[in-house]
Order: structure tokens, then C-alpha cells, then sequence
């Protein structure tokens, strides 16, 4: 039967009043009894009972309210409740645990740290190993930020015999250690890690490249070696980056020809290292480099393996064995056109390191295919200075002259139909030879004359080998050599001559043999482009549109390279200097306007794109979406 719960409580009330403790307690615990959630009136009693010194039912009536305290999430007032318990058992390790983990839950570490650092001291007092390490242990969990109770605590669980617990712990500590930026202490316990779990290959292989990077190959070797790496890519990575790093280039060789062969995505990876590599160490970038060519060329993508040797050559000027295996590559591959810039560069090495016969033999070669080309010339005559030839631009003037055999050889029969240029034609013959003919002289010990005799600068252009010889002052042809000649280059739109003008007469066609010359380069190029060597076009699509008649399709298709290749500004000129030019029909004119706008609307420019959709809209009227185009630019340019 329910008990009236209000007049329980208003007896036991006056029972306490009258003294009369016991009787108190007795009504109390009948409400508690009958309503078991009144934990008001259960404190009360628990209070009561330790008045009474009845310290075991204290006890278990403040154990039962704080633990639905702590079930409901009440932190706060659990936390109360057990300390009233631990008044009552002060060393009741159970007490002091729950205690503990209740401030740990409210955030208050310090007082958690204090209840299990006592709980920690009593054990080890009375020579209790085992639990003084349990709470060191919990201890380490409690505050992420406390680094060296971690560190304890990974150190006390290596002691209680779980090395593999003590390692998750170690590499744990790494990874926040290196987020705080405390990175020597990260790789301290990343080494402790490592040393307790010595098949984890993730730890050992973040030591070995940090001892890389620091220069350190020997200690790295101490984390990676061959057999630990295995089959694993990533691995043999950071092991030929070892071996490249510490000058190990046999070894490096042997992985390489593995990782080639595991395909484009390691390709890729090794090529980047030789990148990283080639300022600071060429050679073994070098070694990189030849194993990823000589892969290429097995497949028979000479252009690929060109490229390479290409780049590497741009970030490692001058180096010999590179430029020899591009020229290699080149014959192999039947790439004419780069093959010739290769030579160019091999020459200027060999004279940079005063190898000055391989540097003469590749220079005639160059002259005799382009006599008219000064730079060749000026190679060439570099060349017998540092042999010690006398008088060198006499012979330079026989040699031109066809007096005695100079004669390039033909790498590439297979391009007969494609003839290459031919050089621009001779002027006319003065009236008068100046100049006699001088067999080539042997070297001589004395020394070369302090300076050349001064001669005429260039006038005209030098003539083509003559296949009879005969006498012809080329006096001013030759030029003043003792200013060296300027390198070829290729020049955007905006700066070519004037003869390529669009409103000047054809340069190329007003030349003897121009027009033939403009339609080889423009079927050079076409050959190119189908061939997927859009580089390699470039070049004779920028001769070509010196020709009236292809400047419309050269310069189109120069603008869609450079748009391809990311280059918009050049891409723009390109097509803005077609549209200029007459077109083959309508459609290909409203198609090269479209193009164009649309590549000058992604530059940003939207008042020029606007221009020339206006344009294009005044001609074809409702050409694709130029309408919508036009509307959408004219509300950018309106603010609208």
C-alpha cells in the first residue's frame, strides 16, 4: 500500500527536530523505498546515515545516487555525491576511479590527473607493480596535449610485455607531435615505433626519407633496403632516391630498369625525381633520364624520348652524353628537324669544353646544310680558332665557295619527297673575284694571329653551294666574325619582318624559289600535325605564313596550337593575324572569328570578344550562338 509521501516527510521532519535520529531515518527510508527515483529525499537519507555513523548504508545509498548521476549525464552532481563517499572511504581505490572519471568528463584533467596520481602512489607504496602501471597508463589517455604522459604511458606498456600496443602508441605521439610542428620529437617516437614494430613499412618508410632529405643515406639504409622494399613501388622509390642522392648510380640503374617497366604512372613518378634532381645533381638525374629514353625508343616513341632529352637538356646545359643520346635519338627516330637543333647544341658544348674537332665535324655539317645560317658559320669558325687554323675565314670562304668537297650527309632518304628549303639564292656576281682560293691548311703549332682581318658586314645573304667551282667573293656573306652571331629564334607574329606583312607583297613567293619553299614548309608542317608532333610544326607553319596563299590556314593552325598548349596570347595573335589574311571560303572564315572570340572572351578581354562577335554577327547573322554571346558580353561590358 502507497504511503502519503508528504506527511512521511513532514513526520520524519519533526522526528529529526525532536532528536530523535533513528525514528528520522526510519520514515525517510519508507518514502525512499516506495518512491526509489526520489533522489532528493535519497541524499537525504545518505546524509542521515552518515549523522548515525552507519557509514556502509551512507555508502551504498550515495554509490547508487551517483551512479544514475553519472548514467544521466549529470557530471556535476555525481561528482558531489562521490565526494561525499570519499569522505567516508578515503582510500577506496573504486571511489577515487569513478571520481576520476567523472572530472575527466567534465574537463577537469587536473582534478582527474590528482585522483589517479594518489590511486598510482598507494599501489606502488604497497609494491604493486602492475596496477601503478594500469593508472600510468590511463593516465597517458586522459590529456591528448600532455605529451609526456603519453609518452610514459607507451613506455609503462612496453613494460607490461605489448610492444605492438606500445607501437600504435609511439606512431600516435608522431602524428601530433608533427601537427604541433615538433618534428624531431615526432621522429623520436617514430623510431621507437619502428624499433617495436620493425614490419610496419609506412613508419620506416617516412625515417628513410626524412633521413634522406637531411642528407643522412646511411641511416637511411638502416629503415629501407632492398629486401625490405620488395615488390613495393613506392618503396623502391625512395630506395633509387637513396642510391642517387649518395652517388650509388649502378644500383640506381638496376631499379630503374624495374620501375620503368611497371608503367606510365611509375614513368611519371621517376621523372619528376629526375627533375628534382637535375639542378643539384646532374648526373644522376642523367642516369634517370637515359633509363626512361632508352624505354621509349624500345617502344618506338622516338618523339617521347626526344622530349625527354629535350627538357633535360633545357635544365642541364651543355651536358655532353645528353646531347649526344638526343642526336642519337633523333637519326633512330628519323626527327629531322630537332635532330639539326640537337647538333646545334653538341657543337656549342664541345666548344664550351674546348673539344674543338668533334665541335668542327658537326659544324660543317650544319653549314653545308645551311650555308646561309650565320650561327653555323660562326660555329664553325669558333671551332678552327681553338684548333689554331690559320687564317679561318678564308677557309670558311672556300669551304661556301664549293671549291672542295663539302658535302652534308643525308640522314633521312626516306623524306626525299619532302625536300627541306632550299637556301635563298645568290645575288649577283661582282664584276671583279676578290677572292682567291686557299686550300685547307694543316694545323700548326704557332699561334693564331691577335686578331682576324676585319670584313665587310653582310649585305646579302650568302649563296648555296655551287656543285662547279668557281671563284665568288663571299666577302659579304661572311660578315664581321669577331662579334658573335646571333642564335636563331623564333619570333611571335607581331615582330616579323615587314616582308610578311599581310598588306606587303609576298616575301617568300618574291624570292627565287620562294613559292616552291613556302609549299614544302606548309606540307612539312601538315606531315607534322598528322603525325601528332605539333612542335615540330610550329616552325614550318611560321615560314609558311610568311606566303599570302597559306598565311590564312598556317597562322589558323599556329593559334590552335598555342590555344591547345595553354599559351592564349600567342594563340590570339596567331588567329587575329589569319583572320587578316584571305580565307578559302566563307564558312572557314566565320569558323576562324568564332574561334577567336571565344579564346579572347577566356582571356578576360570581354570588350574586344564583343567586337569580334559583332563582327562575325554583321557577316553570318545568326551564326551558332554568336546572338546569345553578344547579348551575355554586352550586359558585362553595361554593367548590366
Amino acid at each position: 500500500m502507497a504511503i502519503d509521501r508528504e506527511d512521511t516527510l513532514k513526520k520524519a521532519e519533526k522526528l529529526l527536530r525532536q532528536g530523535k535520529l533513528d525514528a528520522a531515518i526510519a520514515e525517510y527510508l519508507k518514502v525512499v523505498v516506495d518512491h526509489p527515483g526520489d533522489w532528493a529525499t535519497a541524499n537525504a537519507l545518505g546524509d542521515l546515515y552518515a549523522r548515525a555513523g552507519q557509514q556502509d548504508l551512507a555508502a551504498s545509498e550515495y554509490t547508487r545516487i551517483g551512479r544514475h548521476f553519472v548514467d544521466e549525464g549529470f557530471y556535476s552532481k555525481a561528482g558531489a555525491i562521490y565526494k561525499k563517499l570519499l569522505k567516508l572511504r578515503p582510500d577506496d581505490e573504486s571511489v577515487q576511479l569513478a571520481l576520476a572519471d567523472i572530472s575527466h568528463k567534465q574537463g577537469l584533467l587536473a582534478d582527474a590527473k590528482a585522483q589517479l596520481s594518489a590511486i598510482a602512489a598507494r599501489r606502488r607504496n604497497r609494491g604493486d607493480k602492475a596496477g601503478a602501471a594500469e593508472i600510468v597508463v590511463q593516465l597517458g589517455t586522459m590529456d591528448p596535449s600532455d605529451f609526456d604522459a603519453r609518452t610514459l604511458a607507451a613506455r609503462t606498456v612496453i613494460e607490461m610485455g605489448d610492444e605492438e600496443g606500445a607501437a600504435a602508441r609511439f606512431r600516435s605521439l608522431y602524428d601530433d607531435l608533427l601537427e604541433k610542428g615538433r618534428d624531431a620529437e615526432a621522429l623520436l617516437a617514430l623510431r621507437e615505433a619502428v624499433r617495436l614494430s620493425p614490419h610496419d613499412q609506412e613508419p620506416r618508410l617516412v625515417l628513410a626519407r626524412s633521413a634522406v632529405l637531411s642528407g643522412d643515406f646511411e641511416g637511411a639504409r638502416a629503415f629501407l633496403d632492398r629486401e625490405t622494399a620488395g615488390d613495393d613501388p613506392t618503396l623502391q622509390m625512395v630506395l633509387l632516391e637513396m642510391d642517387l642522392r649518395s652517388g650509388e648510380l649502378d644500383e640506381a640503374r638496376e631499379l630503374l630498369r624495374t620501375l620503368v617497366a611497371r608503367g606510365a604512372e611509375q614513368r611519371d613518378r621517376v621523372t619528376e625525381l629526375a627533375w628534382a634532381t637535375a639542378a643539384s645533381n646532374p648526373d644522376a638525374a642523367f642516369v634517370v633520364i637515359d633509363a626512361l629514353v632508352d624505354a621509349a625508343g624500345a617502344a618506338g616513341t622516338f618523339g617521347d624520348a626526344a622530349a625527354l632529352l629535350h627538357e633535360f637538356a633545357a635544365r642541364v646545359p651543355n651536358q655532353i652524353p645528353a646531347l649526344l643520346k638526343l642526336v642519337e635519338v633523333c637519326v633512330d627516330g628519323g626527327l629531322e628537324a630537332r635532330m639539326y637543333e640537337a647538333q646545334a647544341q653538341l657543337a656549342d658544348a664541345y666548344l664550351g669544353m674546348g673539344q674543338a674537332a668533334e665541335a668542327r665535324v658537326i659544324a660543317e655539317d650544319l653549314v653545308a646544310r645551311e650555308p646561309w645560317e650565320r650561327a653555323h658559320i660562326e660555329r664553325f669558325r669558333r671551332a678552327l680558332m681553338i684548333l689554331r687554323v690559320p687564317d679561318p675565314d678564308s677557309l670558311i670562304a672556300t669551304r661556301l665557295s664549293g671549291e672542295v668537297p663539302f658535302i652534308a650527309r643525308d640522314l633521312f632518304p626516306e623524306k626525299a619527297a619532302a625536300p627541306l628549303p632550299e637556301p635563298p639564292a645568290p645575288p649577283p656576281l661582282v664584276a671583279e673575284p676578290a677572292v682567291r682560293t686557299v686550300p685547307e691548311p694543316e694545323p700548326f703549332d704557332e699561334p693564331p694571329p691577335a686578331e682576324p682581318a676585319e670584313i665587310a658586314p653582310p649585305t646579302l645573304e650568302a649563296p648555296p653551294p655551287s656543285s662547279t667551282p668557281e671563284e665568288v667573293d663571299l666577302s659579304h656573306a661572311l660578315g664581321d666574325f669577331s662579334a658573335p652571331a646571333p642564335q636563331p629564334q623564333r619570333v611571335p607574329p607581331s615582330q616579323l619582318p615587314e616582308s610578311a606583312d599581310v598588306t606587303a607583297p609576298d616575301a617568300e613567293a618574291n624570292r627565287p624559289g620562294g613559292s616552291d619553299q613556302s609549299a614544302q614548309h606548309m606540307t612539312l608542317a601538315r606531315t607534322y600535325l598528322e603525325m601528332g608532333l605539333s612542335d615540330e610544326a610550329i616552325g614550318p607553319l611560321e615560314i609558311a605564313s610568311r606566303a599570302t596563299r597559306f598565311r590564312f590556314e598556317a597562322a589558323s593552325l599556329l593559334g590552335r596550337i598555342f590555344q591547345d598548349r595553354g599559351d592564349t596570347a600567342r594563340g590570339i595573335e596567331w588567329l587575329e593575324r589569319a583572320a587578316e589574311a584571305p580565307a578559302p571560303g566563307e564558312e572557314d572564315s566565320r569558323a576562324l572569328l568564332y574561334d577567336l572570340g571565344t579564346m579572347v572572351e577566356e582571356s578576360g578581354d570581354t570588350a574586344r570578344a564583343l567586337a569580334v562577335f559583332l563582327e562575325l554577327q554583321s557577316e553570318a547573322g545568326d551564326y551558332r550562338d554568336v546572338a546569345e554571346r553578344v547579348e551575355r558580353l554586352a550586359r558585362v561590358e553595361t554593367g548590366g
